[in-house]
């Protein structure tokens, strides 16, 4: 059985020139590049990105698709 996996992960940069990233699993296929960097700056703007260092700088945005072919051990 095959199986798709696709992430959206958000990088996000500190001022110690670290980065903190969010993962979304299973995004909708309808975010625009510019829903994406609204949200990322709605996040930004919160203060609440950073786990010892708050984020102040949005670094990127990618997607991340991951195939899965599982092996029929049955078959053997």
């Amino acid at each position: 059985m095959e199986v798709t996996k696709r992430n959206l992960v958000l990088t996000f940069g500190t001022p110690v020139k670290t980065q903190e990233t969010i993962t979304i699993t299973n995004p909708s296929e309808l975010l625009t590049a510019g829903d994406i960097k609204q949200a990322m700056t709605v996040a930004l703007n919160s203060g609440a990105i950073g786990e010892n260092v708050q984020a102040n700088s949005i670094a990127g945005a990618k997607y991340v698709i991951q195939q899965v072919d599982a092996v029929d051990l049955e078959e053997v």
